[in-house]
């Protein structure tokens, strides 16, 4: 057995799922709002994964659970409609679904300022790069793929050696996301009949600028039509005003992130967690401001390494001198608290959202609105982003818990259309397969009205006088 292949034997027996917490509970750690959830080394992931091989696609064991790999998603072996359907209290029929997703797994955002003990290769996948022109009859280019070398000649080193740009989706996200489309086809196309056997004018694709996103959508809606030979458009917004992955430049989110950050609960986890941060900083050279203010670069670093066959990293100047599994988990903890914080629980959490993600979630209101109108042109959109726009959407639809949004984390609105003389359109909120659990209760089966009137107070009045 090969070292690679023990470091993954041994993580996978040390993030086995806690006993006696269901799938779904893995979502939901009832602790999640104290610091007291960071240091209980008892709790270890409770109940997630953070494991995988090199090569995909993943499944989850058991499926259903939170897994940062690789997030459940609607497929055909668990999906359940709606009770109020199940049990035959009215008819339905499924018209509209808005899915958003964060990209699938990648190499890491976050390389340790040190340097990598470990070399990440890419070599298995090729990240096109080219324009065409819209006629069959204009300049037809050679499709080119970027491939990433180094020269012995140049003087400066990349802190890692290997094949990779960073981040940059790797074969298992690819392989991942093929899966993920063929089971949203599997579901929402041939057991629904929602989205049609090939692409019309009724389904709409938008991603963030990030190549991450744009080759996660290729896997995708590869997998959801795995038979078109055609062009798709994926919208995206000019970066410098995108309403996703922070692209519009507002002031005030930084001001209020650095009041978020003076707060006495910020405080206490930073306390918690001082001891922590300080051996993994020495061990890893990683004792800057940016490293040490918040887990952000820890998580990102030792989740892209797990999550891709990888093992934790060890101090290059003592290779006997690594992280080990307690550590990962207590800092993958800290990750959870810490966007719980942001998106749950800080004292000024929805005039944050506002001004992060609320012109975002307005978007997703007018979509659902139209729906209600009666005049909405659409059937199915998709929408590839970033966990920084899938955790304040969570936020503002009120979830329970909001554990770190993992690798190809999603969120289904479905509106149904039935026969009930309340509500002629009904709505179902899925977070990762399950229906969402909030401070409004379960979004099983809510009058699309009300979901509405849910996500309407995240929705800035004066975005500008906002970010003023």
């Amino acid at each position: 057995m090969s070292r690679f292949s023990v470091g993954i034997a041994i993580g996978l027996a040390s993030l086995s799922p806690v006993l006696g917490l269901t799938p779904e509970e893995t979502f939901y750690p009832p602790t999640l709002n104290d610091t007291a959830y960071i240091s209980n080394s008892s709790i270890g992931t409770y109940g997630g994964t953070y494991q995988a091989p090199t090569t995909g696609p993943t499944g989850g064991t058991p499926y259903g659970a939170y897994d940062y790999c690789s997030m459940p998603h609607p497929r055909p072996q668990e999906y359940e409609l709606p009770d109020a359907l199940k049990q035959g209290h009215v008819w339905g029929k499924l018209v509209y679904l808005e899915y958003l997703q964060r990209h699938q797994r990648r190499s890491p955002y976050n390389i340790l300022p040190g340097g990598e003990n470990q070399a990440y290769e890419c070599d298995n996948v090729r990240p096109y790069l080219y324009a065409g022109v819209n006629s069959f009859s204009g300049i037809q280019p050679i499709p080119m793929y970027a491939q990433t070398y180094q020269d012995p000649t140049n003087p400066f080193t990349p802190g890692v050696n290997g094949t990779c740009q960073y981040p940059q989706i790797t074969i298992g996200g690819i392989q991942d996301g093929f899966q993920h489309g063929k089971d949203l086809w599997a579901v929402y196309g041939e057991r629904l009949g929602l989205i049609p056997r090939q692409p019309n004018e009724r389904v709409w694709f938008r991603s963030s600028e990030s190549a991450l996103t744009q080759g996660s959508a290729g896997a995708v809606l590869r997998g959801v039509w795995p038979w078109y030979q055609g062009t798709l458009p994926l919208h995206q917004m000019v970066s410098s005003v995108d309403t996703v992955n922070a692209g519009y430049s507002c002031s005030a989110v930084g001001n209020m992130l650095n009041a978020i950050k003076s707060t006495p609960e910020w405080n206490e986890h930073i306390t918690v967690t001082a001891e922590l941060r300080s051996t993994l900083g020495s061990m890893l050279g990683a004792e800057s401001g940016s490293w040490q203010s918040t887990f952000d670069h820890f998580s990102d670093n030792f989740q892209a390494r797990l999550c891709n066959g990888y093992m934790l990293p060890c101090s290059l100047t003592n290779s006997s001198n690594c992280v080990t599994m307690e550590m990962a988990e207590e800092v993958f903890r800290a990750g959870d608290w810490e966007w719980n914080y942001y998106w749950r629980t800080n004292p000024d959490v929805a005039k944050y959202i506002q001004v992060v993600e609320g012109l975002f979630i307005g978007e997703i209101v007018t979509h659902l609105q139209a729906v209600l109108n009666g005049t909405s042109s659409l059937d199915y959109t998709h929408i590839f982003v970033h966990d920084g726009d899938i955790g304040p959407v969570l936020g503002a639809l009120g979830i329970d818990a909001l554990r770190w949004p993992a690798m190809a984390s999603n969120i289904a609105f479905e509106v149904w259309e039935t026969n009930d003389n309340q509500s002629r359109y009904y709505a179902r909120v899925l977070y990762s397969g399950w229906p969402l659990k909030t401070i409004h209760g379960t979004l099983d089966w809510v009058p699309l009205a009300d979901l509405i009137n849910i996500m309407k107070p995240y929705i800035p009045k004066d975005i500008v006088s906002l970010c003023a």
